[in-house]
């Protein structure tokens, strides 16, 4: 994926595309959405996990098909077991909620060239990729308490022969695309779609086995030992303690994706350097 990225920016980079150049900036809202071992195998249900977001953005359109933009995404993620109609979901009983923020550098290419100027392209579909750096701090609650999970080890993490505990932070590699509108010379209007592949498994604090409750207990806590497995809760017994069973599903890192509404206006126009006169676009085919 990050070669392919890494392609992606080189060709925009070098695209030999003429055109005036000038800055936009704007933001957007919409929504973030997770994707990792807490979903839910149907689709509606893990919309249903969706939550609110938004964005700003610097743009440098560099030529009527290219432009790179600096983005900052704040937001939050969710997921919950409880959700799903598998039973194993069911009896595994863990939930997440985590703050987003991703600072990214992307590419973007528009299929069929853009312009600030009245009377040039109305609308263009657009491709676009990059690199980011993301913060996350996934938390759950336990007897109407809130906790930060990752300084509890729940999977072991800080035990003597365990793994460190993760890291919050990890690079991502956005990717997607959208259309952006021209609402006349000044601004602009968008819909744009993104993915992201994080390279962490532990957006959601669920990736490898259960540890030993006892070790964690007798080390962090009982909070520990609690979040580590909360089987007992679901089944109503005491907790189980079964170290080495399947807790998530190491093999893939988490994705996160946004859907956002993005507003934009061209500095040129708005300060008296570009050209336009503000007026309405009528669409061309």
């Amino acid at each position: 994926m990050y070669r392919l990225t890494f392609l992606f920016l080189a060709f925009v980079l070098s695209s030999n595309s003429s055109s005036a150049q000038y800055y936009e900036f704007g933001g957007g809202i919409g929504a973030t959405l997770y994707y990792g071992d807490l979903n839910a195998p149907d689709l509606s249900t893990n919309i249903g996990n969706s939550e609110l977001g938004g964005q700003i953005m610097l743009r440098y359109v560099a030529t009527k098909n290219i432009a790179l933009r600096a983005n900052l995404m704040i937001g939050k993620l969710s997921g919950d077991d409880r959700n799903s109609d598998q039973e194993f979901q069911q009896l595994r009983n863990l939930r997440f909620t985590s703050i987003l923020v991703e600072g990214a550098l992307l590419g973007e290419y528009y299929f069929f060239g853009y312009d600030a100027e009245a009377g040039t392209q109305l609308f263009s579909p657009y491709i676009t990729a990059g690199f980011g750096l993301v913060y996350f701090n996934p938390k759950s609650d336990l007897n109407g308490e809130t906790y930060e999970l990752q300084p509890l080890g729940t999977e072991g993490q800080g035990l003597p022969g365990q793994a460190e505990k993760y890291s919050k932070t990890s690079i991502a590699i956005p990717f997607g695309g959208g259309v952006k509108v021209k609402i006349n010379d000044r601004y602009n209007f968008g819909v744009e779609l993104l993915a992201r592949r994080s390279f962490t498994d532990y957006m959601d604090d669920v990736s490898t086995t259960y540890a030993n409750t006892d070790d964690l207990f007798a080390a962090h806590g009982a909070i520990s030992a609690a979040f580590a497995d909360r089987r007992g809760e679901s089944l109503g017994v005491p907790q189980l303690n079964t170290p080495g069973a399947q807790r998530g599903g190491a093999t893939v890192d988490d994705y996160y994706f946004s859907i956002m509404v993005n507003f934009t206006a061209n500095f040129e126009s708005i300060f008296g350097w570009g050209t336009g006169k503000a007026n309405m676009d009528c669409p061309r085919f």
